[in-house]
This record gives C-alpha cells, sequence and structure tokens, in this order.
C-alpha cells in the first residue's frame, strides 16, 4: 500500500493521470438531462435529407428527421444488433405477396417540431420533390416507383414497376422523411423542419451545430438527451486532447498513437468500443478512360497492392476484403479469397496490357493524415511493378465532384459506407449501369456489364432468400474478376466515451448514432 500511495502522489503532482475522471453513478433506469459534446474532422455539409449524402451531414440529419421505418437502436456486444427493420412514423404496413405495393399506416397524431401535424400528402411531396431535385443523389433509389398515393390522411401507399425486396430497406434512408410543402430549399437547409427526436437550435456552419430534444417527437419519453452538440472541423488529435480534458463527450478514429495508447490502457478499456461497420475502402478506377479500361491493368494493381501493409497502417483494426461487401452481409461469399500480393503477376499482366515499363498515374486522396498515409502504402507497392503514382490531396467537396465526374480524375482512393442493410445498396449502387450518370455519379468506376445488371435484376426480385443469396455470390465473382476497384479493407470504428455515457453503441449503419444516449453521473 505504500508504494501505491507514493505512485498516487507522484502522478497527482506532475498532473499527468491520464485515467477516467468522471465515472458512471449507477443509476438503474435512464436519466432525462445533459448536453452529449463530440466532434468530427470534417463538416456538416447539408441539413437538407434530400440531399445529404455525406457521413457527417447524416449525423445530424438523422438526428432531425424520422422516417416510416427505421433500424432498432444497435446494442453494444451484440454484433447482430442494429439491423433489424422496425416501424417508426408508421405505426404498420403492408407488402404485397408480389414484392410490387407497399402500404403504410401513419401512427396517430405525429407532428412536425412546430406542431404541424403530418398526413401522408407529405410522403408524397417529399418523395417527388427528390425525384425532381436535380441535385438529390436519390432519384435513382426511387426510379421503380410508378406510383404514389394516399388513400386517407393516414395511409401512403408505394407502388413499383418491379419486385424490389430492398425497397423496405431503402425507406430507412433519410430523403424517405415527410417534408411540408411550400418551404424554400434554404428554409429546409437553415430551419431543418423535421420530425426527428430533436430539433435545430442553432448551426455556425464549419464551426459547431447544436440540437435540442424534441418534445413534439413521437417517441420523446425514450429521447433523455437535452441537447446533442456538433463541433466540425476539428482534427483528430485535437479532439482527443478535448476528450482527456472533459471537453468532449465521445472520440473517435482516433490517430495510430492515440488508438495505440487507449487501447492498452486497462482503465480505459471498459469505455472503449470496437464495431465492424457495412463500409468497403478500395482504389476506385474509372473503367473508360485508359489504361483502366483494360481488365488486365487493374487486375495487375490488384496483385501489386500489399493490403497487410495497409491493415497494419490501421492498427489492425480492419480486415482484407475481397470485394464490396463487408463481412457479416448478406450475399457475401466468404469462400472467395482476396487477390494474393503478386508482384511477378502483376508485372506479367501489365506487359501483356502494353506496359512492359510501367506507367504513370495520379493517385486522388481526400486532405487527410490517414489516407495521405495509406496512400504512400499503395505507392510504394505499386512502385515495385513499375507504376510510378503522383499523390494529389483534396478537400471533401472537392474531392467528391472531381471522381464523380466522368471526366474527372481516374484513379482515387474510394470507400463506400451502407446508407441501408441491403446487397443492394452496395451493388447496384456503386456499379450498376442505372446509376451512372455523366456528372454526380454514384457508379463512380463508371461500370457498366449487362450480365451483372441482369443478374442484379433477378435478385431484387428474387423470395427465395438462399438463391438471392447464391445470385449476390455470383455478382461478387464477376466484379472479383473486372476489378473495377483495387479491394483493400474493410475498417472497424473505434469509439471511446467518457464513462457517464450510458445507452449508446456503435451502430452498423448510423454509426454515431447518440439519440438514445443518456448520461449516468
Amino acid at each position: 500500500m505504500k508504494h501505491l500511495a507514493i505512485i498516487v502522489a507522484i502522478v497527482g503532482c506532475n498532473g499527468i493521470d491520464r485515467g477516467p475522471h468522471s465515472m458512471p453513478a449507477g443509476h438503474a433506469a435512464p436519466v432525462d438531462g445533459g448536453t452529449l459534446r463530440y466532434a468530427t474532422k470534417d463538416q456538416v455539409r447539408t441539413l437538407d435529407p434530400a440531399i445529404e449524402f455525406d457521413e457527417v451531414s447524416s449525423y445530424a440529419v438523422h438526428a432531425l428527421y424520422d422516417t416510416l421505418v427505421d433500424y432498432a437502436p444497435a446494442v453494444r456486444g451484440d454484433l447482430a444488433s442494429g439491423q433489424a427493420i422496425v416501424p417508426h412514423l408508421a405505426e404498420r404496413y403492408e407488402i404485397s405477396p408480389d414484392g410490387m405495393t407497399f402500404h403504410f399506416w401513419l401512427r396517430p397524431g405525429i407532428l412536425f417540431s412546430d406542431g404541424t401535424p403530418v398526413v401522408a400528402g407529405d410522403f408524397a411531396y417529399a418523395f417527388d420533390r427528390v425525384r425532381k431535385k436535380p441535385d438529390s443523389p436519390f432519384s435513382s433509389f426511387l426510379a421503380d416507383v410508378t406510383a404514389i398515393t394516399t388513400p386517407a390522411p393516414n395511409e401512403l401507399v408505394i407502388q413499383l414497376a418491379h419486385p424490389n425486396l430492398a425497397f423496405l430497406a431503402i425507406l430507412t434512408m433519410s430523403f424517405a422523411t415527410p417534408l411540408r410543402p411550400g418551404l424554400s430549399d434554404d428554409a429546409r437547409q437553415h430551419e431543418a423542419l423535421g420530425t426527428g427526436p430533436f430539433m435545430l437550435e442553432a448551426w455556425v456552419q464549419g464551426r459547431r451545430l447544436l440540437v435540442k430534444k424534441n418534445p413534439r417527437y413521437w417517441d420523446a419519453a425514450n429521447i433523455h438527451l437535452d441537447r446533442l452538440e456538433l463541433l466540425e472541423n476539428v482534427p483528430r488529435d485535437v479532439q482527443f486532447l478535448m476528450f482527456e480534458r472533459g471537453e468532449l463527450d465521445a472520440a473517435e478514429r482516433l490517430s495510430s498513437p492515440d488508438y495505440q495508447w487507449i487501447t492498452s490502457r486497462a482503465d480505459w478499456a471498459p469505455y472503449v468500443q470496437h464495431r465492424p461497420v457495412m463500409n468497403a475502402y478500395g482504389s476506385r478506377m474509372n473503367v473508360t478512360q485508359p489504361p483502366f479500361d483494360d481488365r488486365r491493368v487493374r487486375q495487375a494493381l490488384n496483385y501489386a497492392v500489399n493490403k497487410e501493409h495497409e491493415i497494419k497502417l490501421l492498427d489492425d483494426a480492419a480486415v482484407i476484403s475481397h470485394g464490396i461487401l463487408p463481412p457479416g452481409t448478406f450475399g457475401r461469399d466468404d469462400a472467395l479469397a482476396p487477390y494474393p500480393h503478386d508482384p511477378a503477376k502483376a508485372r506479367a499482366l501489365l506487359a501483356e496490357a502494353g506496359y512492359p515499363h510501367g506507367l504513370d498515374l495520379e493517385y486522388v486522396i481526400m486532405n487527410d493524415e490517414q489516407a495521405a498515409r495509406l496512400a504512400e502504402s499503395v505507392k510504394s507497392d505499386l512502385a515495385e511493378v513499375g507504376v510510378r503514382i503522383r499523390i494529389t490531396p483534396m478537400e471533401f467537396a472537392s474531392y467528391q465532384t472531381a471522381i464523380e465526374s466522368r471526366t474527372g480524375p481516374p484513379f482515387s482512393k474510394s470507400s463506400h459506407l451502407a446508407d441501408f442493410a441491403d446487397p443492394v445498396d452496395f451493388f447496384d449502387v456503386r456499379f450498376g449501369s442505372a446509376s451512372i450518370q455523366d456528372q454526380s455519379s454514384n457508379n463512380d468506376s463508371f461500370y457498366s456489364n449487362p450480365e451483372l445488371d441482369k443478374l442484379l435484376a433477378a435478385a431484387r426480385a428474387e423470395p427465395d432468400r438462399e438463391l438471392r443469396g447464391l445470385m449476390y455470390h455470383r455478382a461478387e465473382h464477376i466484379l472479383y474478376d473486372d476489378a473495377p476497384w483495387i479491394w483493400e479493407y474493410h475498417q472497424d470504428m473505434t469509439e471511446v466515451t467518457q464513462p457517464y455515457v450510458a445507452g449508446y453503441a456503435i451502430h452498423p449503419i448510423w454509426m454515431r448514432d447518440f439519440t438514445h444516449a443518456w448520461f449516468d453521473r
């Protein structure tokens, strides 16, 4: 005991105690009150659910807008949780046996945050707005909708031209929220009149977004925090310093030194979460532009990149991929092995494609410390087979605009974060011909394969789950061989929270969903 007392005294005098400071109080039931503070290295770009398509904006939009159906909350320690679809603004629903008619009955008395009643026509208006809005990336998700009717103020019927087993999951996305007609785009951006568990209190774009509890939310009794405060454009290392000082209640995407330090600490271990989420990371190639219009070149780059190097740079919090579907996702063929690291095979394919002396390429990445380290690893691997790349970092907005254009840079780091829990979101969105547009193309590889399109259409309509899964196995093999991406890795998400943060688990779709969190202090 004497030695322990001396150690404590030294730690206290030097001010270097980096352990948890505020411990949980041990309440058995959730306690109301408090403002949860978190930060991101990027910024919220929009609060309009018709155009929100980036991860950080989704944190805010998901809190402000509710949908007909949503996912059940995630449960910490249960990796299967968070994917079940449950009614939200819809009290119940029915899907016709042919998979083409979706009938919803709204909950009685649901309101916008200003107290205006919600009617079925507000959903019809919102869907119509998405289909007509030129800058909405979601119109393709509604391409099969042939009619939307409202037989009664509380009834919504959506008719599809073709069966789509994924359509219910599509309706979990934030664009499928009711909107009150008549508001301008500017009003939707800065007033954010929604139906979610929180409502907008203040937003200084690029700096700070504050939302407060919506007292008119249909499930307000199960929302316990008073506010969520999101700080924007805060570098990762600064976030962790703020977290250690108690100025933030949660921190994730830690820099490598901070990650290694906190995961080595037994006193912090109970408050660190690891979770595989639905993502895929790789290097996308525009297959319509040389040299990427030659499959042999694309395959060569897959053999050239040593994915083990990338996993080490990610502190082993990732797994090597063989395609777009992450582990644990329905339709994934776990027996399909990733491309091995085989420089000799890569050089042979390049020579066969007419590049015996290699080639020079520009490689575009987001301006981010981790992205830069990973890009240097790719650069080193490709240099081994004679491919010389010049790394060009871009800020997020410029990067996104550039790579989604058919005439933009043909080679770049890429990722896909699931919008909903179904293979359609990975295959159809990123590699289906229907997702190709000259500008703002979700299919930013501009990959088109009639065989794959036919297979994906059949899979969307297939009611036999086992057969549907086998169809997606075949789709994985097609994309593996055609290699529109360098298939690299699926990354886990790690987040540390202050000990008093309760009721929070990383969500496989929404990730940082604090809407049901509460403070045990």
